[in-house]
């Protein structure tokens, strides 16, 4: 496993991600990720991958 593999680890029905959520947006390619402590989730169907 390297850094580059992205884990699901939260869903979203615990946590929505958006304009007022609290967690600082970062523009990543073609989406959004969301500053979640160390690391950064980024929305994928029905969680949110962690890189």
């Amino acid at each position: 496993m390297t850094d580059t593999d992205v884990h699901a680890e939260h869903t979203t029905d615990e946590h929505q991600h958006g304009a007022d959520c609290g967690h600082q947006s970062v523009e990543h390619g073609d989406h959004v990720d969301y500053m979640h402590g160390e690391h950064m989730h980024a929305e994928h169907e029905d969680h949110y991958d962690e890189h």
